[in-house]
């Protein structure tokens, strides 16, 4: 038998069960409040403003020379290699806003070579304000669109659980990378809308064999019966699906570490985060949420009518 096959006879009761499944995701938030509280997150220079110098990776400086200098400096830095247009390579050295942002400049300037020295750009500090609010409507705007598209195809109580199950992937993620001190830049604002694409899509496959199967209940099954083979049904498609999703990004990450761009890192780390915690809710978490607020509506609609009479 194959593994689809297998897994599409399964009897386990994911809504049964589903109380267990509400530990491990509360535990991570736990964590990563602390780590919230204690570290914060590891903003970038695109949410707290700094400085990019850029140098040719060809001069009389390694980049072990490079970190030395820069940790003379009360700054926080990273050093990346890119490669340039003309095939060669670069270092791209950043540094949190300070004080004494232009005499590191100017010191700079005088430790590497004149023909090392590449590009100066600055990333005002009054632009964080503005980015943070551009991200906030963007995942309001994603969120708003996926409530109108969930009344107009599927129950309310189907919408409530969906976006309660978006909202438990952004928080993972965010606690992850709290975490874990991952850097948060322009890319990762790009992995959330990614992820959360990929976990609503996940959770309309399930939604919509849900809604089949109601249509289709000639053997007057529960809803608790409904939700399970539907869940069972697209569990092959979400574990294969996910599955070569992480193949690739696994691929990307171990490159990214060996070749050491961290910007590449900081983007498929998100996503990595975003693809497990997407697939625990549309698995796990929105069987028992639908079950919950389902029963509790036909509840009300049973008393409803009884009134009525």
């Amino acid at each position: 038998m194959r593994l689809e096959e297998k897994l599409r006879n399964t009897k386990f009761n994911f809504v049964r069960n589903g109380r267990w499944f509400f530990i491990a995701p509360g535990v991570i938030l736990l964590i990563g409040i602390i780590m919230l509280a204690v570290l914060g997150f590891n903003l970038g220079l695109e949410f707290t403003g700094g400085t990019i110098v850029t140098v040719s990776a060809d001069g009389a400086h390694t980049k072990t020379e490079i970190t030395e200098k820069m940790s003379s400096y009360d700054v926080k830095y990273s050093i990346n290699e890119e490669q340039n247009t003309s095939g060669g390579t670069n270092y791209s050295i950043k540094f949190n806003a300070t004080d004494e942002t232009e005499e590191i400049i100017k010191d700079l300037q005088t430790y590497f070579n004149t023909e090392d020295w590449i590009s100066t750009d600055t990333i005002q500090a009054s632009t964080t304000s503005e980015t943070i609010l551009g991200v906030f409507w963007s995942i309001l705007a994603a969120l708003a669109g996926l409530i109108i598209y969930m009344l107009i195809r599927f129950k309310f109580t189907a919408g409530i659980a969906t976006i309660l199950a978006l909202a438990h992937d952004v928080l993972m993620i965010c606690a992850l990378m709290a975490i874990f001190q991952i850097e948060i830049n322009a890319s990762f604002i790009a992995a959330i809308l990614t992820v959360m694409a990929y976990s609503i899509n996940n959770s309309l496959v399930v939604f919509d064999r849900v809604r089949s199967y109601e249509k289709n209940n000639t053997n007057n099954d529960t809803v608790e019966q409904i939700i399970n083979r539907s869940i069972t049904r697209t569990l092959g498609r979400s574990i294969l699906t996910v599955g070569t999703t992480l193949a690739t990004l696994m691929v990307l990450t171990i490159i990214s570490l060996v070749m050491n761009l961290s910007s590449l890192i900081e983007f498929a780390l998100p996503i990595i985060f975003g693809l497990f915690a997407g697939t625990y809710s549309s698995l796990f978490l929105i069987g028992p949420l639908y079950k919950q607020f389902e029963t509790a509506r036909l509840y009300a609609k049973q008393r409803k009518i009884v009134k009525a009479q």
